[in-house]
């Protein structure tokens, strides 16, 4: 079917996820094409040395259509086809339950369109290369894009393949238009000899005609001239020669005899076409179309066109779209696509490989100094010393400013690794000469090892690139191999930045857990627990900012906020003539430890009006047991406050400590809760603290309650208070108002 050069390009994305639809819209889209820095290579490549036009005109215009499945796409296919208006190009979606994957899909739309131009939109997890190639053979329109989308390699790819299936059917056009003159103005198979000279001649193509028993038909002055014939193989009359002859002059010479062979057995394809590249690194597009006469196959007509333009310009897009601008290095895009063969490579031969992380050393002082120009001198050379020590299995790649990833394959011992490093660092020894200046750099160099460290290229390299931080703040100008204590460190370090303002930003809040009296279900106490409005991460519960807030020193001003806003709150409820209850609040050992506590805790009681036999201190075994010498614990007793240990039965306190500090509550610790009708042992050890509080006149409370049956065994052994999510999950201020409402009696 003929195709209009000026109508827009039709471009189907079949894919599952409305949001790829929406980006890649919006890359492909005219307007934004004129707006972004793609729009001047476009213009370089694919503008005619004619008089320049307007940008608009220059530009691939893309009309873009979607498909949410691959049944929906086939069909969108053939109603094009049908409307004679096919698609040039498909972007595939790999994954996209519950219909068809991208590789049914792609059988499906090759069925009914094998010239139509295939992007393959996969994970790093999905397919490999060789996946792919194994399932449909080495394909000239078929190219495997991989997440996370790049917009201009995006752009460059559309607007290549595009290109190629212009010139495709363009050739083919011609090729059709050969075969209905040759059709319509031959009677016989001489007369074809003749009438056809004319048609042969004037196509910018080298064209071989042949029959099925592969005696010569008929050929053009340009198969002599692109293939250098020497007139002796033409005077044979016989095409196995020819084609010998020029198989000789190929880089993949058993491939386009193959190819031939396929053509010989006859199979049924009406259109085969495969790209051929010469020991002169040309490179030809070889089609081949059966040669009719009337309604009868009698022979082949292969059609090669010198495509050495386009396969460079095709290869330099790429080259861009995969390669480090300034130090020819591979970029981030390459550098996940070599983690990923790196990793299957692993698998396959039992070895592990490393990925070292390289950051510069005071690399903005060379800007400063000596200028950007300098700066980029100095990369390029770093660049080539790393380089150098490389084998050709491993990889470097350049991914910021000054920062640098090696992928160090095919390893079977830790030293191997560890003097591999030493010889890296030490190429850093010898000044660089920059603009005439000697200028020595240092770098900082973390190590990430497959398959311990992570099992993608998104882990391995945020793993080294924790491990290369820790190296640079120990002093840099060494290497530092990644630990998970690494990444739980690098975690709080990376909150710290954040607690402050988080204060200030009222980001904390607190929710209140009830506890209730077991044979009366009233509501009996409260227990005040922070948690965390992150802008950025959401919601975040202690668990996941505690152990930070300890290791940075915040635990202090977050106690103090939380100890405050929980009494300020229980006043409030008080003056609104709500029933009075206790609200606890937990410290740890550094908090219990401040100086001034005793102190700070009267000064917010008076500040906010509380009496101090509505605050509960909660504080865990461990903790009581490091305080035995200090006397704040005293000191919080004499002003009235309640004392609650937390977690009772997991530590090691002695009844001594419970009467020295005159413990009110203990908290049966729920790791025994959990333990109800399934370890007997841990029964009989709830059973034993309930007792023991009854003889020395502590109140009991049992904590993460979640079950019947465990408020049934805790009835059974008397147990005075339960707190849990079998009662009440953690809940807002208002909400505890409404159950403060139901317990106060009416006046």
């Amino acid at each position: 079917m003929a195709v209009n050069k000026n109508d827009p390009i039709r471009v189907l994305i079949i894919d599952d996820m409305p949001e790829i639809h929406q980006s890649l819209l919006k890359i492909l889209s005219k307007k934004q094409a004129e707006n972004d820095e793609l729009s001047k290579l476009e213009k370089e490549l694919f503008e005619s040395p004619e008089p320049k036009k307007e940008m608009g005109e220059a530009l691939v215009s893309f009309q873009i259509f979607s498909a949410m499945q691959g049944q929906e796409g086939l069909e969108k296919i053939k109603e094009g086809i049908a409307r004679g208006k096919p698609y040039a190009l498909a972007f595939i979606d790999v994954r996209m339950p519950p219909g068809w994957d991208g590789i049914e899909t792609i059988k499906r739309v090759w069925e009914v369109d094998p010239t139509i131009q295939i992007v393959i939109c996969t994970a790093y997890s999905d397919y490999s290369w060789e996946q792919i190639i194994a399932e449909f053979g080495e394909k000239d329109n078929l190219l495997i894009l991989k997440k996370p989308f790049d917009a201009i390699a995006i752009r460059q790819i559309a607007s290549a393949l595009s290109k190629k299936w212009q010139l495709t059917h363009e050739t083919r056009e011609n090729m059709s238009l050969l075969e209905r003159r040759i059709s319509e103005r031959t009677q016989s198979l001489q007369a074809s000899l003749s009438v056809t000279r004319g048609t042969l001649e004037s196509s910018a193509d080298a064209i071989l005609v042949f029959s099925h028993d592969y005696n010569i038909i008929d050929y053009n002055q340009n198969l002599i001239k692109f293939w250098k014939l020497p007139s002796e193989l033409l005077e044979q009359k016989k095409v196995e020669p020819i084609l010998e002859f020029i198989s000789k002059q190929l880089q993949e010479e058993e491939h386009f005899m193959n190819f031939v062979r396929i053509t010989k057995d006859k199979i049924k394809k009406t259109h085969k076409t495969i790209n051929l590249t010469t020991r002169t690194h040309q490179v030809f597009e070889l089609i081949q179309q059966e040669y009719k006469m009337g309604e009868h196959d009698i022979g082949h007509i292969f059609s090669f066109r010198d495509i050495t333009s386009r396969a460079l310009m095709e290869a330099k897009i790429r080259y861009q779209a995969t390669h480090d601008p300034l130090t020819k290095l591979a970029n981030r895009i390459l550098l996940y696509d070599r983690i990923e063969y790196a990793i299957s490579q692993a698998k396959r031969e039992g070895t592990f490989f490393a990925v070292l992380y390289f950051d510069l050393n005071h690399f903005k002082l060379i800007n400063d100094s000596l200028g950007h120009n300098a700066g980029d001198a100095l990369l390029i050379d770093i660049a080539k010393r790393l380089q150098s020590r490389l084998r050709k299995t491993d990889t470097i790649a350049r991914i910021g400013g000054d920062e640098f990833v090696m992928v160090v394959t095919l390893l079977k011992t830790m030293e191997h690794i560890k003097q591999f490093v030493k010889a890296i660092l030490k190429q850093f020894d010898a000044p660089f000469i920059i603009q005439g200046h000697e200028v020595f750099m240092s770098t900082s160099v973390g190590v990430a090892l497959y398959p311990e460290d992570g099992n993608n290229p998104e882990e391995l390299l945020a793993n080294a690139d924790i491990a290369m931080y820790t190296a640079k703040e120990i002093g840099g100008n060494r290497s530092n191999f990644y630990n998970r204590k690494l990444k739980i460190r690098q975690k709080n370090w990376e909150l710290q930045f954040d607690f402050h303002k988080a204060l200030k930003n009222k980001e904390f809040f607190l929710t209140y857990q009830p506890q209730f009296q077991l044979n009366t279900k009233k509501l009996h106490a409260i227990e005040a627990l922070v948690r965390w409005n992150h802008p950025k991460k959401g919601l975040l519960l202690p668990t996941d900012f505690i152990e930070a807030a300890e290791e940075t020193g915040f635990i202090i001003p977050l106690g103090n906020w939380i100890l405050k806003e929980a009494c300020v709150q229980n006043k409030k409820w008080q003056d609104m003539g709500l029933s009075k209850i206790a609200v606890a609040v937990n410290m740890g050992t550094k908090q219990l430890r401040q100086p001034e506590l005793p102190k700070m805790v009267k000064r917010i009681l008076d500040e906010t009006g509380l009496e101090a036999k509505y605050l509960e201190i909660e504080l865990t075994e461990n903790a009581l047991i490091n305080l035995v010498q200090n006397k704040h614990i005293m000191e919080l007793k004499k002003l009235g406050v309640k004392l609650t240990l937390d977690d009772f039965g997991s530590g090691y306190s002695s009844l001594n400590y419970l009467r020295r500090f005159e413990v009110d509550r203990l908290k049966i610790d729920k790791s025994f809760i959990d333990k109800i009708n399934i370890d007997h042992r841990d029964e009989q050890i709830i059973q034993a603290i309930i007792s023991m509080g009854e003889a020395l006149g502590f109140q009991v409370v049992a904590e993460g309650v979640e079950t019947e049956s465990q408020i049934l065994f805790l009835q059974s052994k008397n147990c005075e208070d339960v707190q849990g999510f079998y009662f009440s999950k953690p809940l807002m201020h208002h909400e505890i108002e409404t159950l403060l409402a139901k317990k106060t009696p009416r006046k």
